[in-house]
Order: C-alpha cells, then structure tokens, then sequence
C-alpha cells in the first residue's frame, strides 16, 4: 500500500460505505464515491469525497469514477432482487477489470457459511462471492455478523422492550458499522491477503437478555428483550423497506435463529487482525448512540 491509492468507495453517502471512507479520509487517502444525488455530492465534496453521478447501473459512469482507482470497496446495496444484483456484481467487477485495480474489497454484510442455506439473501452474496472469484481480480470479502445499528429502527426498542427476531438465550457477536469500517480499511490496506475471506465479528457475544441488560444499565432503566416474531418482524419493516426486502430480511434471521452456533467470534480472529483494530464494548456503543 501506497499513499497514492486512490480508493473507490461504494455507498459512501450510506452509513455502511459512509463509515469507510470518512476512515480512509482521516488516513490522508483520496477517495471517490458514485452517487445517485446531486445535492449528496456537493455535501461529500465538503468530507474530501470526490462524488461521480450515477449509480451500479450506470456503466459508462462506473467505468468513467473507476479511471486512475487503484482500490475499491465494494458494497452492494440492500436488495434481495437476484436480476438487480446480479448487473450490479457484474458491472462492478467489470468496471474494476477495466480500470485494473490492484485490489477489490466486498462487504457481504452479513456471514456467509460454506453450508448451502435456505435464506435468499445468503445465497446472493454466496453467488457475488463465486463471481468474484471467477473474475481474476485480486480479492478480500469481509463479512460482518449482525449491526448493532439494527437497534435503532423504528419500534425495535419501545416502551422498555427490546424486540428483534433473535433467540433470547444464544450468544451473537453483534457489530457496529463503525467497528465494520475497521475490518474494512485493515483489508483495504493489506494487499497481500487477497483471496481470504475475513469474518468481522464484534467485541462480544451477547444473547438477547445480555443485550437487555446492558441497556438497562447504560439507559438507566429497566429493558426486557423479547424474541420478535419472524411474521411480525416482516410486518413491521415492509412499509420501510418493501415487501420483497422485508421477506429477504426475515428470511435471513430465520437461519440464524437456527445457526448462531456457526457464527464467527472474536476470540477466533487471527491476532494480526486482533492487533490492527480498536473495537468498541456494546455499553459504549449505547452510550455513544442513544444518551444524548
């Protein structure tokens, strides 16, 4: 790595590609984002983000933000329409084979276990995954577990109850975005482990009543968690979300429900990663986010 890579930063106007590049900024890095608002990019010229207009769809822009780009992050937005994301991978990785870039760096946005799943959001990113592989660019996917940003939808904590369909009783290793950044820019900036798959676990594993109980403690007040139903769950999101997404969504904590004993924690992590990153206690993170 060079301070002269230029990085390409996908989603940086969301909270997710966002979190990425305010860290590459920060570092001194030059980045560049495409996106789909004016008004946005004026605002992410203000950060020192250089902003294309257009958006995954858009060859010609994407071959035109990728000219002189020597990394890229790239992170798919939340959609479960296997057409749509299909054009996306492949507009993006053709986009990057074109530019040549030394490096590409996919945030999954959740964990992608070998065993073949029934959850169609998985098997999306298990399909951009195989693309990526197949394409010769050199590689790291990094896949984040559960956000903790998850917390602050709408009604998910309401009148004391925390509500979020997971079991109660199982241990998660729930992520904030900001921590996500992290594994993201550790693997923007280490080339040489191209072709690895990086899981991005948080600080701790946490069932749903330890979660519950430190939000108690840090809101001063009593929270009980209740294991939100996967119908209800669906429901409450679809006006937000739409309903092919809410059932995406659903879908997806339905196999975890099922799998939290295959999800990856931080005490597995290679110590040279462990080494590189700063990751925030879930107390904390309530603290930072929601106490004014």
């Amino acid at each position: 790595m060079t301070q002269n890579d230029r990085f390409l930063v996908y989603g940086a106007s969301g909270s997710q590609g966002g979190a990425v590049a305010q860290l590459l900024v920060q570092h001194g890095f030059e980045v560049r984002t495409i996106t789909r608002n004016e008004e946005t990019a004026k605002t992410l010229k203000e950060q020192n983000i250089e902003a294309f207009i257009g958006d995954l769809s858009d060859v010609e822009q994407l071959h035109t933000a990728h000219e002189g780009v020597s990394k890229v992050f790239l992170n798919l937005p939340v959609e479960f329409n296997p057409d749509k994301i299909r054009q996306y991978t492949k507009n993006a990785i053709d986009a990057a084979i074109q530019a040549n870039v030394k490096l590409i760096v996919v945030n999954t946005g959740t964990y992608v276990p070998d065993p073949i799943t029934h959850s169609k959001g998985i098997e999306l990113k298990r399909e951009v995954i195989h693309e990526l592989q197949q394409s010769g660019l050199p590689y790291i996917i990094v896949e984040p577990i559960v956000y903790l940003e998850n917390f602050l939808i709408p009604g998910i904590l309401n009148n004391g109850v925390l509500a979020y369909p997971v079991p109660a009783d199982k241990p998660i290793s729930w992520i904030s975005l900001n921590d996500a950044a992290q594994f993201h820019y550790y693997a923007l900036t280490h080339s040489e482990l191209a072709g690895s798959i990086i899981p991005a676990p948080g600080l701790e594993a946490l069932t749903g009543a330890q979660l519950a109980e430190q939000f108690s403690a840090v809101l001063g007040e009593k929270i009980s968690f209740m294991s939100l139903p996967f119908d209800h769950f669906e429901a409450a999101i679809q006006p937000l979300l739409g309903s092919e997404t809410a059932a995406g969504l659903k879908g997806l904590y339905q196999w975890i429900d099922g799998h939290t004993d295959l999800l990856p924690r931080y005490q597995e992590l290679d110590d040279n990663i462990k080494a590189n990153l700063k990751l925030t206690k879930i107390s904390d993170w309530i603290h930072q986010t929601m106490i004014k």
